[in-house]
């Protein structure tokens, strides 16, 4: 092996190794209080820009699950992504877990951090957090994008399917360590879906605060049985990527979402797109971003 050889492969690890350093630093937390101080936000940010593209998680996971696109986006936007209270590392000092004060939570980080031009992105329970935040029509969000939520707007449940709901959350309640985890294997993950992608989903469900994670989930749920009756009330256009996991009723958004909507499919993958194909995942966001703003 010549010199110039081994020059070029020390300058390629070196440049690997300033390139994760790179990632490390730009995923460092920060933390703020708001309301009163009563609640600690946990957040991520990078990039500067006139937009702001607001991440949020979805149930029993954290902001980490953003990662790829806080980088790859952070290019062109002012990019954040929170911990939600009682997960990741958000705390708040409430007994009160509903959609409505998650919502208060994310638009009281809004004013605190003083964003402009907001573009929500929420996964799974925070489709309904960012559908209520956005309802009090607050000047500063500029548009909402849902992933893998808002799939089952009028859809008929069986009395089979509805028991099954109905039986699931006393197991919760009273083992949710266990009962949790198996929720997952059963109803959010695609055969494609790697096993390192399960194995995460599972462990952040097990360590999860089970009252917490208990009580949220409940919550949604009472939440969602109105979210037809919400859509119509949107100001917004309502953009959503979902994956084909299970399908989405568009029948049902174009019923209700009076203000239109639009479904961008990214197939072969569970309820965690992001980080089960980040790359095509951020480019259908991207093409969403494009016609959005």
């Amino acid at each position: 092996m010549n010199k110039k050889t081994i020059l070029l492969i020390a300058i390629a690890s070196l440049s690997v190794t300033v390139s994760k350093a790179q990632t490390q630093e730009r995923m460092t937390a920060k933390q703020i209080k708001i309301r009163d101080n009563q609640v600690e936000i946990n957040y991520f940010q990078q990039g500067q820009s006139d937009t702001t593209l607001l991440f949020l998680h979805g149930w029993c996971i954290n902001a980490r699950y953003w990662e790829k696109q806080v980088g790859y986006f952070s290019e062109n936007y002012s990019v954040y992504a929170i911990d939600l209270p009682g997960f990741g590392k958000s705390k708040a000092k409430r007994t009160n877990w509903t959609i409505e004060e998650y919502a208060k939570d994310v638009t009281a980080f809004i004013d605190a951090v003083n964003l402009k031009n907001v573009v929500i992105i929420g996964h799974s329970m925070a489709g309904e957090i960012m559908l209520e935040a956005a309802l009090t029509n607050n000047p500063k969000i500029i548009g909402l994008i849902g992933v893998d939520n808002f799939k089952i707007i009028d859809v008929a449940f069986t009395p089979e399917q509805m028991k099954q709901m109905t039986d699931f959350f006393p197991l919760l309640e009273k083992d949710f360590k266990n009962s949790a985890p198996a929720y997952a294997d059963m109803m959010l993950f695609h055969p494609t879906t790697s096993k390192e992608v399960k194995d995460r989903v599972k462990t952040d469900f097990a360590k999860s605060d089970s009252l917490i994670g208990y009580k949220t989930i409940l919550t949604q749920m009472q939440y969602a049985y109105n979210d037809a009756q919400r859509l119509e009330q949107l100001n917004y256009k309502l953009y959503l990527i979902n994956s084909d996991g299970f399908p989405t009723n568009e029948t049902g958004l174009k019923n209700h979402c009076k203000s239109s909507f639009q479904v961008e499919t990214i197939s072969a993958t569970g309820h965690y797109p992001m980080i089960e194909k980040p790359t095509e995942f951020n480019l259908i966001l991207e093409k969403v971003l494009t016609g959005m703003i």
